[in-house]
């Protein structure tokens, strides 16, 4: 009875830890606005996998954290927080992107007013909303800095119900 009591205790807490690593893994993201529709809907919910785990590859859908993006010539893009309120009582407002191109690739056709520099720069991405009537993206900032991408979204979150 009692070596029960302990596999079991020891279960709970590994099922426990294992939770843990999971949340700091993985997220779920609610899509706002119509920057990248069709692929997401405003209000839809994406899995996203912490970048630390992803692989980038062009063409994927990212996650990005907006701090420091500034449009060229302006001041910065999408703010931060979002709300009134101390700032522990904000949500985090994060981006959703499709990542257009890598360092050292080609820099897409939208982009090249802004980069004209051929290749995107180390250490940087070029984003894109996928429709651009309505996307603030690297077409106003230019190159992002690769660190400001928080994950990749594994897919769309089906809630029951």
């Amino acid at each position: 009875m009692r070596l029960f009591l302990v596999l079991a205790l020891a279960g709970l807490a590994a099922a426990a830890a294992g939770l843990v690593l999971l949340r700091t893994a993985l997220s779920v993201v609610v899509v706002a606005g119509p920057s990248m529709s069709p692929a997401l809907r405003p209000g839809q919910r994406v899995l996203v996998l912490r970048r630390g785990l992803a692989r980038l590859r062009a063409g994927r859908i990212v996650v990005v954290a907006p701090a420091g993006l500034a449009a060229r010539g302006g001041g910065p893009v999408g703010g931060g927080p979002a709300g009134d309120g101390p700032a522990a009582a904000r949500p985090v407002r994060l981006l959703v992107k499709r990542l257009a191109a890598l360092p050292g690739e080609p820099v897409p056709p939208p982009v090249r007013p802004v980069l004209p520099a051929g290749t995107v720069p180390g250490g940087h991405v070029v984003l894109l909303g996928d429709n651009p009537d309505f996307s603030t993206d690297s077409r106003l900032w230019g190159a992002v800095p690769a660190d400001r991408v928080v994950g990749v979204v594994l897919d769309r979150v089906r809630l029951r119900g």
